[in-house]
């Protein structure tokens, strides 16, 4: 597996170990976090966790998704999960996925961490699309996407059911140009 390393000016990225799997369980266990994201269960259990770190391990093997820890840089303390997922080397597209720890929330982190992404993406996985998805009623993550310079696609309508509820998805994207031309200005 490759070991994928970032750095922005306040954090660290890079691929999940096995000695992260406390703190990634302790912020994916946040009651806050769970209702703003599509898949992540309740409980979030260790062997669940552990599943879902060959899940991502494979992932990135097979280079159908890149998923990352997302730390503080000063202080090495994990603070959430960024990647793009369903990543399709057909299309020249993938999709930006992100959360970060209850407590740091409007501190800029998500944005931060999701620009390294679109980086990664356009710059080194040649990227032509990528979009981001996210429920309707988070605004907060629809403006990570909007500060990122990503555009409204439109609503998906009832699009996704979770815990017996059905929720409208909301689909932001930004163009490989539009990526560069951002970058420059």
């Amino acid at each position: 597996m490759e070991n994928f390393i970032f750095e922005t000016e306040r954090l660290l990225i890079r691929s999940y170990k096995k000695s992260d799997i406390d703190d990634f369980i302790d912020v994916t266990s946040q009651p806050e976090i769970q209702p703003t994201t599509y898949g992540i269960p309740v409980p979030y259990t260790k062997k669940y966790a552990k599943k879902w770190f060959r899940f991502i391990k494979n992932n990135i093997r097979t280079r159908q998704a890149y998923e990352f820890a997302v730390f503080i840089r000063d202080s090495d303390t994990y603070i959430g999960n960024v990647g793009l997922i369903n990543v399709s080397s057909l299309h020249n597209h993938a999709e930006i996925s992100y959360y970060i720890d209850k407590n740091l929330w409007s501190m800029g982190y998500a944005t931060e961490a999701a620009a390294k992404m679109l980086q990664f993406g356009f710059e080194t996985l040649g990227m032509f699309k990528i979009t981001g998805l996210c429920m309707s009623s988070n605004p907060a993550s629809r403006r990570v996407m909007e500060k990122l310079g990503m555009r409204f696609e439109g609503t998906m309508r009832s699009e996704m059911l979770k815990n017996g509820t059905y929720y409208d998805i909301d689909r932001l994207s930004i163009l490989k140009e539009e990526y560069f031309t951002n970058s420059k200005g």
